[in-house]
């Protein structure tokens, strides 16, 4: 009886390895792609925030706007900070909270 236990254990120990192993891999993935979902942004660019559901959708023009509600002070690695054009509030977005981010293009006339 004791042999049976310690090789049921034994399997379990090997399942849960893999296991771990396996879902070890999913958030290096997922920060390859959040880096490149934050790639268009850049520091000090003028942004709009919107929230819809707990999620925010970033607006950006092609142009430089400098009157928008929003400046980008820090891009981290799964997080946004902005601070808004009196530099009165910084607020700190998690990626996973992103829902969109649109640039509106601007014709040259």
């Amino acid at each position: 009886m004791k042999r049976a236990s310690t090789f049921w254990l034994a399997m379990l120990a090997v399942i849960g390895t893999m296991a771990l192993c396996s879902f070890g891999a999913l958030p290096a993935e997922e920060r390859a792609a959040k880096a490149t979902f934050l790639e268009r942004l850049k520091l000090g660019q003028p942004i709009t925030i919107t929230e819809k559901d707990g999620r925010y959708e970033i607006g950006m023009f092609s142009k430089d706007m400098r009157s928008l509600a929003h400046n980008i002070v820090e891009i981290g690695p799964d997080y946004l900070v902005v601070r808004d054009i009196v530099g009165v509030t910084d607020t700190v977005i998690p990626v996973y909270s992103i829902k969109a981010v649109r640039v509106l293009r601007l014709s040259g006339k």
